[in-house]
This record gives structure tokens, C-alpha cells and sequence, in this order.
């Protein structure tokens, strides 16, 4: 039933910040003439002993089917009052509604109470002329060679390395047995485990490797060290720890040359150059993609800052478990249960989900509106995009799974439209810095 339901009464009272309680009364004269409706249907249908179908008396009818005719019909007006109310209101609910205080009885008017959470009604302020820098990094041949390197080592093989000692890069299996405060610590120990030696800068125990480098097959080693500071356990981080070590066996990596006949067989290039030139263009790709996202990363933490307002409790624990279960995930897929590493602080993830929950549902509430005010329709490149991306999806036979995915389509869709309206409207520098540049700056 849609519209407003005639003599229906309505009285809203704001609860909390976009938290609302709707009390709603309908009146016993649209109960009465719902019933009578009902009871006529029924009537042209029951089976009753002793009458013909349609033939029973109305005192019967009521007396068999009194119950459950109220009880539906309660059901539909309840549903319906509830859905005129907030037409009739204009109201942006929010999640699933919260109906208490519900009353149905013969002869009186129908009443409940609900209460809702509302999306939030915002002034988005101008923007036009903000000014922001969209930043890529050069692609440098390192990092070419870094990814060549990467291919051809997943197609390496792994051979003994005969008289000599350990170097950059081997495979080390070795012993190990770690103190601290003279006190042996299982986590810094093992037993027969591969070490790959890496000295590189971003390894935080490069200066382990460093004493692993030159040690022979059998040799044994004492040497004390500080843990880094970015040791996983806190509370041992920064601490002098004695290490005595015994090196197993060394392996070396036997990789395979780079020529035309190993990319063409194992990559489907014709040749090493072309490899070359397709994994640079890949990589130009991605920085300028990365650039994007920090671009638009940047827009919405000063759209965050200029616009200040509160959240619908359920919006802002939606974003905040997804952001959890996203975190957590990524973590399993690198075969980690983030809840137990090492220096987990339970109450410390809890509060950076709610966090960052909370700057994406404002983010959503700020795109929304901007798109709402501006008449913006879904960009159609994006959506046919993801529409062949998610395409087994929106054609399993799981609704749920279809619906999530429509909708999930429609707002990626949506937020792009958006974002290059808001790219039209501020002026945007674009720079390019080298790869030590933005080390040194971060």
C-alpha cells in the first residue's frame, strides 16, 4: 500500500544525532475496514462443516478465524504505516528498522514505535579552487629489474653451493639459538629452518644476515645484536639479544638466462625487449593508478576536515567491521591470524577500525551528497567494467549474491562519476618524483 494511510497519526522525535523514533497510531476504522476485507476472502473460500463454501455466518467466520485475521492484518498495516510514515516524511532510512511497543487489538487502533537510523542530511562546502598535487613516481630500471629478477627466480632451481661460503641471496638452512638477559627465547630460535640472505635495506634483521654472510657449511657462530625497533614483540624491541648459530648447508639460486627462446616459452613474449617494454608499461600503469588513489585520498581527508558532523551508530559500525574483516583477511591470505602476531594489541585494532570506519562512512555520506546535489548518474566505463569483472556473480542463482553485487557495481560506479566531477571543479598539479624522493619524504 503505498502513499499516506488516511487518519494515520505520526509523531517523530529525535533520539540521538540522525536517530530517530517514529510513533505511529492507525486508526481503528482502517483496521475495521481491512478486517472486513479480509474476512470476506475467507469467506468465499472456507471449508466448514455443515455450510457450503461462502454460505458460513460471519459470527462463525469470526469465531474460526479471528485471531489470525488480526494478526495479518495487524502484519500489513504495520508494514505499510511504517513505509508511509517515512515516504510521507521524506526520510533516508538507514539499516533495518527497530519496531517495539506494538500494539493490535480488536476494536482499537493500531500502534507502534520504531526507530530508525537516517542518512545524514550535510552542506558540502564549496570546493572549487582547492588545490591539490597528484604525485607519480618514476619508473626506474631497478625496479624493472627487480620484477625480471622476481620471474626468474620463481623458475630457478635451487643446487648445492660447492666450497664456498655464504653470500648474498643463498639459501642458508642453520640452527639457531637466541638469549636475551641470558635467557633462551624460543621466538628467536630454530632448528634446520631456510634463511634467505638479504643485507637490503628494508630488511629489519639485515644486520643477522650481515653475520650470516661468509660462514661456511658447518661453521658455528657467536654474536650479540639490538633488535630492531621495529621488533614485532614491543616489550623486547631495542633489547641486546646473543645469538649462537650453526650453518647446515648454503644453496645457491640457478636462474635461467633472459633470451628470447625462455620469455617466448614461458611468457608467450617474442622477445627479452619486448618483456622488457610490456613490464615497464605495466609498472607505469600501476604508479599512475597509485597516484589516483592518493589524489583522491587527499580530497576526501580535506573534504573530511572542512565538513564536520556526526554518525548514524549503524553506518559507522558497518565501515568499521569491514574495515576489520578486511585487514584480517589480508592477513590469512598471507597464511598470518593477525589476532595472534606477535605485540597484538586487541583494544588498540579495535579502536583504528573504529577509526578509519568512521573517515569511510564519512567519506560515503560526502560523495553521496555531492552526487545527490549535482544529479550525477553511475560512470558508465566503470560500471560495465566491474560488470564483466563480477560477471559469474551477477549470474549465480544466489539473489543475496547478485543484489550485494549490483549494488557494490552501482556505488564504485557512483563514487567515479563523483570524484571527476570534483576534479573538474579544483586545480590539480601533477608531479612526478624519483623512487628516493618518495623514501625520504614519507
Amino acid at each position: 500500500m503505498a502513499g499516506t494511510l488516511s487518519g494515520m497519526k505520526v509523531e517523530i522525535i529525535d533520539l540521538q544525532p540522525w536517530v530517530k523514533k517514529l510513533t505511529v497510531e492507525i486508526p481503528v476504522e482502517k483496521v475495521a475496514g481491512e478486517s472486513e476485507a479480509k474476512f470476506k476472502e475467507i469467506g468465499k473460500f472456507a471449508k466448514i462443516a455443515g455450510f457450503r463454501p461462502g454460505k458460513a455466518p460471519r459470527h462463525i467466520l469470526e469465531k474460526l478465524y479471528q485471531d489470525s485475521v488480526l494478526g495479518e492484518v495487524g502484519q500489513q498495516l504495520i508494514n505499510d504505516g511504517y513505509r508511509s510514515a517515512v515516504e510521507d516524511h521524506k526520510l533516508e532510512v538507514y539499516g533495518e528498522p527497530e519496531f517495539n511497543e506494538i500494539r493490535v487489538e480488536k476494536g482499537k487502533p493500531i500502534s507502534f514505535s520504531v526507530v530508525v537510523e537516517t542518512f545524514p542530511q550535510i552542506t558540502v562546502p564549496d570546493f572549487s579552487g582547492w588545490e591539490f598535487d597528484r604525485v607519480t613516481t618514476s619508473v626506474d630500471e631497478k625496479q624493472l629489474e627487480d620484477q625480471i629478477n622476481h620471474f626468474l627466480n620463481d623458475h630457478a632451481e635451487v643446487i648445492p653451493a660447492e666450497g664456498r661460503p655464504a653470500k648474498e641471496g643463498d639459501y642458508v638452512f642453520l640452527d639457531v639459538e637466541g638469549k636475551i638477559d641470558g635467557v633462551e627465547d624460543p621466538a628467536l630460535g630454530t632448528k634446520g629452518d631456510k634463511l634467505i640472505l638479504s643485507t637490503d635495506g628494508k630488511n629489519m634483521f639485515k644486520e643477522f644476515h650481515q653475520k650470516i654472510v661468509g660462514m661456511n657449511t658447518g661453521e658455528e657462530k657467536e654474536f650479540s645484536m639490538k633488535l630492531p625497533k621495529q621488533y614485532p614483540n614491543a616489550e623486547k624491541a631495542g633489547k641486546t639479544a646473543n645469538f649462537k648459530v650453526k650453518v647446515n648447508s648454503i644453496k645457491e639460486i640457478k636462474r635461467p638466462e633472459l633470451t628470447d627462446e625462455f620469455v617466448n616459452a614461458q611468457f608467450g613474449f617474442k622477445t627479452a625487449v619486448e618483456m622488457r617494454e610490456k613490464l615497464r608499461e605495466s609498472a607505469v600503469h600501476k604508479e599512475t593508478e597509485f597516484a589516483e588513489q592518493k589524489l583522491r585520498q587527499s580530497m576526501m581527508k580535506k573534504f573530511r576536515e572542512s565538513v564536520t558532523f556526526d554518525l548514524p551508530p549503524k553506518l559507522a559500525s558497518h565501515y568499521a567491521e569491514n574495515y576489520k574483516n578486511r585487514r584480517l583477511r589480508a592477513a590469512g591470505q598471507m597464511g598470518m591470524d593477525l589476532r595472534k602476531s606477535p605485540g597484538f594489541d586487541a583494544a588498540e585494532f579495535e579502536k583504528l577500525c573504529k577509526d578509519k570506519g568512521a573517515d569511510m562512512a564519512r567519506d560515503e555520506v560526502i560523495l553521496e551528497t555531492i552526487g545527490k546535489a549535482e544529479k550525477l548518474s553511475p560512470d558508465e566505463a566503470k560500471m560495465h567494467g566491474l560488470q564483466h569483472e563480477y560477471a559469474d556473480i551477477l549470474g549465480s542463482k544466489n539473489q543475496s549474491d547478485q543484489r550485494n553485487a549490483y549494488m557494490y557495481i552501482i556505488k564504485e560506479a557512483m563514487e567515479e562519476s563523483v570524484f571527476k566531477f570534483i576534479c573538474g571543479k579544483v586545480k590539480i598539479t601533477d608531479k612526478t618524483v624519483e623512487l628516493n624522493d618518495v623514501k625520504e619524504n614519507d
